[in-house]
Formats: C-alpha cells, structure tokens, sequence
C-alpha cells in the first residue's frame, strides 16, 4: 500500500469530517462522510484520474487496504467493478484510527486546547478591551468549532499573542517604547513589530473605543506603547515649578522644618508664549503645575486646527486651553489630572470634540476618569442646526455605534444631540466649523 496515497485520501475525507455539522456540534455521526471519487466527470478527490491507468490502479489498491483496515468503505462505478471506484466514505467507529493513521492531532481535542489557553490569559488579564476580545474568540470558536482568524492557527504565534496582551495589560498606565516592550517580553526588540503588531492593532480598533481614522501610532500610544515621547500642548497662564535642595545646605543634616527652607524654587513661566508651548511626561513628573488663580475655564480640544486656531483668534486671557487630540494615552491621562488638581476653585472645565461617536465617547471617558463635571462646549443639536449645511451623513453601521452612547451615565445631557443624530443621520467635525468662522465663545 503506498503510505502517501492512502494519508492524501484518509486527510481529504478527515477534512470533509471537521466541515461537518457533526463536528461543529459534537453530534454522533448519521451520515455519510462521503467523498465522490468519480461522479460523470466530477470529483471531490482530483487526485483520482480515471485517464491515468497507473495512479488510477494504485489508488484502488489503497481504497481497498484502507477498507481491509475498517477505516472506510467504498463503491465501485456501476458496470466498472474493479476499475473505476465512484465513492468512499468514513468509517466513524475508527475516527481516532484515522487521526493516528496520518499523525495529526483531533481536531476536536486540538479545538478544546485552545479554548484552555484563551480561558488561562482571560484569568490572567483585567482590561475590559481584552476581556471582550477573548470571551468573543471563545464563544466564536466553541460554536463554530473552529478556528477564527483574529487569533493565529500556529501555537508558537498564538502564545505570542498572548503574551503580547498579558504585557500591555500588566503594564497597567506604564509606558514603553515599542522596541523597549518586545524587548522586555520577546527577549527581541523588533519581534512585536515584526510578528505581532499587525494583529495588535486589528484588536485594538474592534474592542478598545478609538477612531476609524486614527493612525496605529495613536491606537497603540492608548495602551501605552509609543515609537517616541508624547509632547502635551497647551496655552494659558501655567507654569511648571521643579523644587531641589540648596548645595549651601547639602553639608549640614536638616530637620523638616529647617528641610523646608532649604529648598529651591525654580519657574517655568508658559503665560507669555501667546502660541501656547509643551512639556513631556518626564518633566511633568519632576516638577509641579500651576495655574494662575485668574484662569476661570480650561478648554480641550480634539482637533489640532482648531486648537491652533482657537489659541491664535479666540482665546481669552483667563483661559487655559489644552491640545486633546484622540483617545488619550496613560501619559496624556496623568497630565489632565495634574491640570485638574491644580485648576483654581471655580473655574469650569469644558470640551470641544467632533459631533460624533468618537468626540462623544472622548468626552465620556474625560467624564470617567479626569474630572464629571466637564461641560461640552459647541457639541449641541444647536450647532448641529447651524452647521447643517457641513454635516456628513453616517451609515446604519455607524448608527449602531452611536446607539452604544445611549446608555451610558456619563452622557446623559448629551442625549438630545445623539438622538438629532440618529434622527437626522448626520455627524459633524469641528473642523467644519472653522469654515465658517464666528464666535467660538
């Protein structure tokens, strides 16, 4: 018997099993896993050429030994006994003799191996995004009993994957470069890039919320991983205060009271520069903001230009306005809560994002995290009306999304708008607005 012939047939009908509904829903078997060897003219098993006498001859040799082997029976063609075979079909009793037979695992059992790892990092992991990603594949894959193509087939792959999302979510608003990150968890610093980023950010933008149109710097700076420091932008009357101890007293052991007037104060004053300046992360953790007691409203912009062109044309004096941008990173997030610690009383916190489901869902999540009293500011039905003629429509897709808001606390007020939305399929940019330039206050 040629070993190759018979594992090309044993496969083939192995696959046609795992296709079944038999399979997907562990059902017994009541029907013939058959395959159709000559058919008038048609097969499921190419291989089988009746043209070709020789390959045509060792191929029933093989049917008839597998047969001999109760793995399968088959049928001659009619009028053509021992010359042409017309099907054959599987012998489910001898399954697992047919797993041995060509040296392939189960598929069932290497199904339900799989469905173990992903409940292990699902144990393993707390954010939300990847608890939904990992509860979606394995309720995809035990109904469909199959694979889903958001995880990798090959274990070597999938444990990296793995691991991948156990790092970032361990990272818990830590930040890393992306080199610095695959070196701590591949031992490599190009393998994240190289092997695994691509399905990173295909799970990223399904589960974590963030725009269609952000870039993959951006979706990644969310979780923490960054090519290059972020720089916060901001204007107003702020200033940067580092503290350290005089190198007059550094001889002498001081005690706490004494500590205190030792030490040096050194300013950086940011009110004078009319086009607003920045800072990194690293700096803002060495030293501490503050913000005159004159500034009455900070203000967070989404959109670049329309951050620059608010600070060149509308800003007030007593007014702090801050670069947003898209979903935040952990960084950006530590920033806005150094700025909310250190807003004077009374002074009002407001933003302005696109009229749409990322503008809104940025606004929800400052609400969460930074600070609930945050006010939207130009993100009503009222500019909705006056910018009708700048609207884009939104699919039923995109409708679906907006939906999602609905129920959430932290845009309660926010309701009216969304449902003008929905109502009147529209969505509207704040960069439409600076078409049309008026009174931003």
């Amino acid at each position: 018997m040629s070993d190759a012939i018979s594992r090309k047939i044993i496969v083939a009908l192995l696959d046609k099993y795992e296709r079944s509904i038999f399979f997907r829903e562990k059902k017994a078997v009541t029907r013939r896993i058959l395959l159709n060897f000559y058919d008038g003219g048609k097969s499921d098993f190419p291989y089988y050429d009746i043209e070709q006498s020789e390959r045509r001859i060792r191929i029933n040799g093989a049917v008839e030994e597998l047969c001999n082997l109760q793995m399968l029976s088959f049928e001659w063609m009619k009028g053509e006994r021992n010359h042409i075979i017309a099907k054959v079909w599987l012998n489910p009793e001898k399954l697992e003799a047919a797993y041995q037979f060509v040296g392939r695992k189960a598929k069932s059992d290497e199904i339900d191996e799989i469905l173990s790892e992903i409940l292990a990092v699902k144990e393993r992991v707390l954010s939300p995004c990847f608890q939904l990603f990992l509860q979606d594949v394995y309720e995809t894959i035990s109904r469909k009993r199959s694979m889903v193509n958001l995880i990798p087939g090959e274990k070597q792959e999938r444990q990296n994957l793995f691991k991948a999302i156990c790092g970032i979510d361990e990272m818990n608003g830590r930040e890393l470069t992306e080199r610095a990150f695959s070196l701590q968890y591949f031992g490599d610093s190009k393998m994240f890039e190289r092997s695994i980023k691509a399905r990173m950010l295909r799970i990223l933008r399904k589960y974590q919320e963030c725009d269609d149109d952000s870039k993959d710097e951006e979706v990644l700076r969310q979780v923490g991983i960054f090519k290059y420091p972020e720089q916060f932008e901001f204007c107003g009357n702020i200033s940067l205060v580092f503290e350290r101890e005089s190198a007059d007293f550094a001889p002498f052991k001081l005690d706490d009271e004494n500590r205190a007037l030792a030490i040096e104060k050194e300013t950086v004053d940011f009110a004078s520069l009319h086009s607003g300046g920045s800072i990194y992360i690293a700096d803002l953790l060495r030293g501490n903001l503050v913000i005159a007691p004159d500034v009455k409203m900070v203000l967070t912009i989404e959109n670049k230009a329309n951050y620059i062109e608010y600070v060149r044309k509308f800003k007030k004096q007593e007014e702090l306005v801050l670069y947003h941008g898209g979903h935040y990173s952990p960084s950006k997030k530590r920033f806005f809560l150094a700025v909310h610690k250190a807003m004077p009383r009374d002074c009002l916190w407001m933003h302005w994002g696109d009229i749409d489901f990322g503008g809104f869902s940025m606004l929800a999540r400052l609400r969460c995290e930074v600070e609930a009293t945050i006010k939207p500011y130009h993100m009503g039905v009222t500019d909705l009306m006056n910018y009708k003629h700048l609207t884009a429509g939104i699919t039923e897709e995109y409708a679906k999304r907006l939906v999602q808001l609905m129920p959430k606390s932290e845009l309660a007020d926010c309701r009216d708008c969304l449902e003008y939305m929905l109502e009147h399929k529209v969505r509207l940019e704040q960069e439409a607005m600076l078409i049309e330039q008026g009174d931003m206050g």
